[in-house]
């Protein structure tokens, strides 16, 4: 007897009302099960979840967003996916959001055709929670579309706050007091600056910390000794070289952030200059990369964990209504001693 030939091909997908029919509950009670209500005991919720697990159910996601008006997916706005610093924030803020049951959804400003306001758009579009702005946008447009919609929103470094907004920024002014201090009990005098981009909020913060710190410490600004980067290494090893140039160069330079630093560290070993014995450098944001190049680089550290648990709980404090108006939070920076500085030698003039 020949029997029949089973049917090949992919099972369908498993729907909600399989996962009702195999737990023996109704739809309506696996629903509630997935959205953590009260109204189900923990013994048929267990019930629930071990039917999803057995038949591999995974939820419309798009229909329960519409449904409940929640996504549980959080934007993300980064500038430049190559920094170490943002990979490693988004690594923390990652595991919070997931903890949560939420995911993360990145955006690149830099690679989006229009910039932050395309990549504000394109979140709003797939409906998120919250949005964090990493670091801060100059321009208001965006933080309008976003907060005339109600979406919570934490910049970072953007030194304002409002409805749905909060801002979560670095203590600049201390971390930079710290470093100049640090570099005048070495016994440096001549201090030079290799900021940021010009016109963006936080390359103003640290450029006016940095020059502020000077003066705290009765140090003289001197403009030569003032340069601009572009928060990457091309930018800082471009500019220790103009320094070097100098009749009369500093004996230490201070990075706007790390990656600045770590650019002047390679430009000194591409001119021969020693490190720290003839400029030390210190950089700022501590990235792991810091301690692996050589000389190890003395830098002004921030914790991502910090900074990520900030941005989640004022998210989540705006989303649950409990905070009204947005918040300023501060997140301390310390000082790392490293390799990069030392005592200036007696002789600093070109020759």
């Amino acid at each position: 007897m020949r029997q029949k030939a089973e049917k090949s091909g992919p099972k369908k997908p498993a729907t909600m009302r399989d996962v009702a029919s195999h737990a023996g509950v109704s739809v309506a009670t696996v629903s509630r099960a997935l959205d953590g209500s009260s109204l189900v005991t923990e013994e048929t919720a267990l019930v629930v979840r071990r039917a999803v697990a057995k038949l591999n159910f995974v939820p419309n996601i798009s229909a329960r967003t519409l449904k409940y008006g929640q996504s549980h997916a959080i934007g993300v706005i980064v500038p430049d996916l190559t920094n170490p610093f943002f990979s490693e924030f988004l690594r923390e803020f990652e595991a919070l959001a997931s903890a949560n049951g939420q995911v993360v959804l990145l955006a690149n400003a830099e690679a989006s055709v229009g910039g932050a306001l395309t990549s504000v758009r394109q979140l709003l579009m797939r409906l998120v929670d919250g949005v964090v702005v990493l670091p801060s946008l100059d321009e208001l447009e965006p933080y309008q579309l976003l907060t005339l919609r109600k979406v919570p929103t934490v910049a970072i470094d953007s030194r304002r706050t409002g409805p749905s907004f909060s801002d979560v920024s670095l203590m600049h002014e201390e971390g930079m007091r710290q470093a100049v201090g640090y570099l005048k009990d070495l016994g440096h005098q001549k201090i030079a600056f290799i900021g940021g981009s010009p016109g963006l909020m936080i390359s103003k913060l640290r450029l006016d910390a940095f020059q502020a710190s000077l003066k705290m410490h009765g140090i003289t600004v001197r403009h030569e000794y003032v340069r601009h980067g572009n928060y990457r290494a091309d930018g800082g090893d471009r500019e220790l070289r103009n320094l070097m140039l100098l009749a009369d160069r500093p004996t230490a330079v201070i990075g706007v952030n790390d990656l600045t630093a770590l650019g002047a560290l390679r430009a000194a070993r591409t001119l021969n200059i020693s490190v720290p014995g003839e400029v030390s450098v210190v950089g700022f944001d501590g990235i792991e990369l810091d301690d692996l190049v050589s000389p190890s680089l003395t830098t002004m550290s921030v914790s991502r964990k910090l900074i990520a648990q900030s941005c989640h709980g004022a998210l989540e404090e705006m989303r649950l209504g409990r905070g009204g108006s947005g918040r300023q939070l501060y997140i301390p920076v310390e000082l790392i001693v490293r390799q990069s500085t030392g005592r200036p030698l007696r002789k600093t003039t070109k020759h």
